[in-house]
């Protein structure tokens, strides 16, 4: 397993380490796309939804 020394956080869609305006895009711009392996399908129940958007917002600001 490659150590980058970022973390995955909750809502990070980039996985840039920071949950912030460019993860909101992200899932905002994939509302309602269906499938596996969409980045913004943060829950991976393979649609990007409701929940997906909540974790974002929820965790806003984490590691910036």
């Amino acid at each position: 397993m490659l150590d980058t020394g970022i973390s995955q956080r909750v809502g990070d869609a980039n996985e840039n380490g920071c949950v912030d305006d460019s993860d909101l895009l992200t899932v905002l711009f994939a509302f309602g796309q269906t499938g596996l392996g969409l980045p913004a399908d943060l829950n991976n129940d393979g649609t990007v939804d409701d929940s997906d958007l909540l974790l974002t917002l929820f965790n806003f600001g984490a590691g910036c």
